[in-house]
């Protein structure tokens, strides 16, 4: 069965050639020459591109061998005023890559820009001929430029939605770092070497406060701190969250600190939050909490 399925796979990818990656010309007016040990003879292109030709031939090279191509086009140019115009050639090393039922299929190897830009104005210098398309190189000269503006939108959405979350991860670490900071800072009690005061709630949100003063939308800090001590709770600060309930409450007293910060983007683009859809990061809650056991 496994077979069977890589069989019809092969058929498929045989029956769905891969797409051209340059516009190609049937039937140009040129003749291909190359050396295979005796006097060279033209042989037919039956088309061709910036990129590669098929040539009409009876040599069947391995795929992968490089052969040095002389391209040309036909001896005489015959202009309206009866004179005659010296035929162009140019010479270019290609790769094999397919065999055909009458020729091969063949890759140009550019090894500089010069000789990429040296056979277009080859291909675009060559007169057409009745159902040729030769002009056609000519006209895509702009292609790039298209695509690239095509492109480009993608882009900068893509590097606005990477700038964004960038930030987003960036807040959300911070605000988690707070968390934990001031529980740290709560957890230091009575019990404590010394008996220093414990640290009350206005101080641990000023120290959060400063935790997080890399992060724009500052104003949205909300800092609730609340002590479960033996079932009794007590908080202090804005939301209603509350602290996880401790197996061993009779033995431990269980702090924690929630920080709440709302996230803005920092790029901020058009958005239809009734329908659920937004160009990048919408604005985002970001809660964390920590506890901790302590002793009292």
């Amino acid at each position: 069965m496994f077979r069977r399925l890589i069989g019809t796979f092969s058929a498929w990818l045989e029956s769905n050639p891969r797409p051209r990656r340059a516009p190609r010309t049937a039937e140009p007016s040129l003749m291909v020459y190359y050396w295979d040990g005796s006097v060279p003879e033209g042989r037919k292109i039956r088309d061709i591109s910036t990129s590669g030709a098929y040539v009409v031939t009876p040599e069947r090279w391995y795929v992968g061998t490089i052969v040095r191509l002389v391209l040309q086009g036909y001896k005489t140019t015959p202009q309206s005023d009866g004179g005659i115009v010296p035929s162009r050639s140019t010479s270019i090393a290609s790769r094999v890559v397919r065999h055909g039922p009458d020729g091969i299929g063949v890759e140009f190897i550019f090894s500089t820009p010069a000789e990429r830009k040296a056979l277009l104005e080859f291909l675009t210098a060559i007169p057409q001929t009745e159902g040729s398309s030769v002009g056609l190189f000519a006209a895509t000269g702009g292609q790039a430029l298209v695509e690239f503006a095509l492109v480009l939108p993608m882009v900068f959405l893509l590097i606005v939605n990477a700038v964004n979350f960038g930030a987003f991860l960036f807040a959300w670490i911070t605000v988690a770092n707070g968390a934990r900071a001031g529980t740290q800072y709560m957890s230091q009690g009575r019990a404590t070497v010394g008996t220093p005061t414990p640290a009350t709630a206005a101080q641990i949100t000023s120290l959060i406060t400063s935790d997080i003063s890399s992060l724009l939308n500052r104003a949205s800090l909300a800092v609730r701190v609340c002590k479960n001590n033996n079932g009794v709770i007590a908080c202090s600060g804005p939301g209603a969250y509350l602290p996880p309930a401790d197996p061993e409450s009779t033995q431990y007293v269980l702090v924690s600190v929630d920080v709440t910060y709302t996230y803005r983007p920092l790029l901020p683009l058009w958005d239809f939050p009734a329908l659920g859809i937004h160009a990048t990061l919408p604005t985002t809650t970001i809660h964390r909490q920590a506890s901790m056991r302590v002793l009292q």
